[in-house]
């Protein structure tokens, strides 16, 4: 527990959710109108929050390989839905890599 705040404590501190996985706002009236997005993508992506009206945060729970992939694909869909996006953002938190599956192992080095 102390930790994971002493890890958190900077993005409260200076007010920055990018790089975390800390929680964020969302209009709910967008999220109801990706909600077609949402269902597609499914338990692989959990929304944190909307910045600036067009930049949507996601906690990313798939492999690291396909991360860039389905960062572009969550784009798409949400542009289909008649929302406007800028960017979507992947976070992983601390995870860098996927050890079980890229041939490494997971006894060794920060994951």
């Amino acid at each position: 527990e102390a930790c994971h705040a002493s890890k958190t404590a900077i993005y409260k501190e200076k007010g920055v959710l990018t790089g975390s996985t800390l929680p964020g706002q969302a209009d709910p009236e967008v999220v109801a109108k990706i909600q077609p997005a949402m269902d597609v993508l499914g338990d692989v992506v959990e929304l944190l929050s909307i910045e600036a009206d067009t930049v949507f945060r996601f906690k990313y729970h798939g492999l690291i390989k396909n991360k860039r992939g389905m960062s572009a694909w969550a784009g798409v869909l949400i542009r289909n839905c008649d929302v406007d996006c800028t960017g979507v953002v992947f976070e992983t938190g601390f995870r860098k890599r996927d050890p079980y599956y890229d041939g490494g192992s997971h006894w060794y080095g920060p994951y």
